[in-house]
Parts: structure tokens; sequence; C-alpha cells
């Protein structure tokens, strides 16, 4: 167990990541998004636009044999990125700075990737997951825009992937005001995934 999260359940709460202005997959969509890897402890794990690195850090707690490769670009989102590592005390998981459809080419095979953000360059991911993930590999993607949802199912069609499935999470969060509790909405995000055949 890690001295952070020493729990073995997904959904690591936000707080417990340093996250500035970079982008975070929130503790509920995350914990859906885990669900639809199924991940295996021996798994290597590509986390295509990993922002703060929440969803880099869940996979390698659950990966105790395997190894997480975390993309991202932006300079803000990758000094929090190594601060989330260093303060979970995370092993397994290589930052790598870069664009995603460079640092891609890096790895020769993985079993599992997130895409929860690609800046642009969601089809030549999916061209390389497709070609490089392994038989009964695993692609989930996150968007929250129409666009971006249309493209990544189209691409997982065109790709020949199975058992495609798209779900929409709509969260809503109590706050208290005085003796009340109102419901906030948050954006609502699809989550696509797919397996390669």
């Amino acid at each position: 167990m890690n001295k952070k999260w020493n729990y073995s359940s997904f959904g690591i709460p936000d707080s417990y990541f340093v996250r500035g202005k970079a982008p975070m997959t929130k503790e509920e969509v995350r914990a859906v998004v885990m669900g639809k890897l199924r991940l295996q402890e021996e798994h290597i794990f590509v986390d295509v636009g990993a922002g703060t690195g929440s969803v880099s850090i869940e996979a390698a707690l659950k990966l105790s044999k395997g190894k997480v490769y975390a993309i991202e670009y932006k300079e803000e989102a990758l000094e929090l990125l190594e601060i989330n590592k260093n303060t979970f005390e995370i092993n397994n998981l290589n930052i790598m700075r870069g664009r995603a459809e460079i640092e891609l080419k890096k790895i020769a095979s993985f079993d599992r990737i997130f895409v929860g953000g690609s800046s642009g360059a969601l089809p030549e991911v999916l061209d390389y997951a497709h070609q490089h993930l392994t038989p009964e590999g695993r692609i989930v993607i996150t968007a929250v825009t129409i666009e971006t949802l249309n493209q990544g199912l189209q691409g997982l069609k065109t790709k020949g992937f199975q058992e495609i499935e798209v779900i929409s999470v709509g969260i809503s969060k109590g706050r208290f005001t005085g003796n009340y509790t109102l419901m906030e909405a948050q954006n609502s995000v699809y989550v696509i995934s797919g397996m390669k055949k």
C-alpha cells in the first residue's frame, strides 16, 4: 500500500493532488475511467495528456509489476506531474516530455492507453494505439466536447476496435450553505472505450 493512499479502491480524492491550473481528470470520472481500463498488475500503461498525473498515479499504484508512461508537453503540467509523482512515492512512472504523436513512437508496445487530451493529435494517437496495443489491449478516451466525442468514437470504429462503448458521466456535488445543501453540476464528460482484436 502507498503511504499517501492506502486503499485498494479507485477515485483518489482530488484534494490529494497538487493541481494548479493544469487539467485533471476528477475523482469520480477517474474512477469510471480506471474501471473501463481493466488493469492487471503487469500491464504497460500509457497516459496521453497526463496533466497533473491523477490517472497515471492511480494506474501506477495498481501496476505493481507493470509500468506507466505519462506523456505531457505543457511545462506547468509537467512540474505538477513530477510533484505528484514524488508525493505519492511512485517508482514505476516514467514522465515523457513532449507531444503525444512524437513520444508515443518511443514505446514499442503497451497493454492499455488512456487519452485524456491530445491537443488535436487524436487521429495520430489512435493510429499508433491500434498498431501497438497488444492483442485484447484496451483504449479509453475522455471528451468534453461533441467534436472530440465524434472523432474518438468514429476513430475506434474505423480502426476496427471491438466492444466499443460510450457513456456520459454527469456529476453533481453538494455544497453546504448554512443549513442547506446545494447540488452543483460539473461538466458532463464522455468516456469512450474499446478493445483491440
